[in-house]
């Protein structure tokens, strides 16, 4: 005798759980991995070279003073900051993990393996990108000793 619609229906649909989680936390990641630094320069542009460069300079003058009146210098800010520019990478690696994570799941509870190969799958694909772009950081800081290096005969 088959079971009513309605409950096989819920069953079919708590067998998937861990899977649909992960995959949608991947293509998330990927999301945020992809466009997050465009939209977080969007709501917070960079300051003008000038100001960053302003900053400084008044905090060492400020210190100065202080140091040469003979005033206590001024205290400095606590360690723990957010560090804003890396938020879209923090959240993209965070949600490439748990995509990694449901995904392995779902596998094990041997849920559909469609939803737990594509929730692996995107999840190493976004943590790739992000060290392929960590790699071509790197590339061009090379290419650039080099060349200044090379320009100055120092071999």
């Amino acid at each position: 005798m088959n079971p009513p619609a309605n409950l096989k229906s819920a069953v079919e649909l708590r067998a998937r759980t861990f899977g649909i989680i992960g995959v949608i936390a991947a293509f998330l990641a990927l999301l945020a991995i992809l466009v997050g630094p465009s939209v977080h320069d969007a709501f917070y542009p960079k300051p003008s070279l000038e100001d960053r460069i302003a900053a400084p300079a008044v905090k060492i003058r400020d210190r100065l003073a202080a140091r040469l009146k003979g005033a206590p210098a001024p205290e400095k800010p606590s360690a723990f900051r957010l560090n804003s520019p890396e938020l879209p990478y923090t959240i993209s690696s965070a949600l490439a993990g748990i995509a990694i994570i449901g995904g392995c799941i779902s596998y094990l509870r041997r849920e559909d393996h469609r939803y737990a190969y594509v929730a692996c799958g995107v999840g190493t694909l976004t943590l790739a990108w992000h060290a392929f772009l960590l790699a071509l950081g790197a590339l061009v800081v090379c290419i650039i000793v080099f060349s200044v290096l090379g320009s100055l005969g120092l071999k």
